[in-house]
């Protein structure tokens, strides 16, 4: 898997094409988003098989979370299929590549953590929450993964 030669463009054109999007449970999810991100920038659909399944919190619990103890360790299997390599530190992580990280916060805590992408400027993710795109600081990740 490798990125096309104007990724860079192709992550910008997604985020700020995903500000207000709503967050659907089938359609656009942390994991379907981060998804789209890999087929933007390399061509590979890993979210195929995952769109339009979930249909709400229950439902996404059963598809993304069977045998696995959280997102984190589901993503690591999606990543470990189409070699994309985990990074290590995570602080080594870079534009473009995949994070897992957590999203909980006092008034809305979070069991699964969420799915993001390193934005552009490398300090923050990017994820989908219920108000479309948010940034998420390097702080808070746990996971990543090298995407092409």
């Amino acid at each position: 898997m490798t990125r096309h030669s104007n990724w860079a463009t192709r992550l910008h054109l997604l985020i700020e094409s995903s500000k207000d999007v709503t967050f659907d449970w089938g359609k656009y999810n942390c994991g379907l988003f981060v998804a789209r991100w890999i087929r933007e920038a390399t061509g590979v659909d890993v979210g195929a098989p995952y769109v339009g399944k979930a249909t709400d919190e229950a439902s996404a619990e059963a598809i993304f979370l069977n045998g696995f103890p959280d997102l984190g360790s589901f993503a690591a299997s999606i990543a470990e299929a189409n070699s994309m390599a985990e990074i290590t530190p995570i602080t080594y992580a870079q534009r473009g590549d995949v994070i897992w990280l957590d999203n909980s916060t006092p008034a809305n805590p979070s069991k699964y953590g969420a799915l993001g992408i390193v934005s552009l400027d490398g300090r923050y993710a990017v994820c989908m929450s219920e108000k479309g795109t948010v940034r998420v600081h390097l702080k808070r990740w746990k996971r990543a993964w090298r995407v092409g």
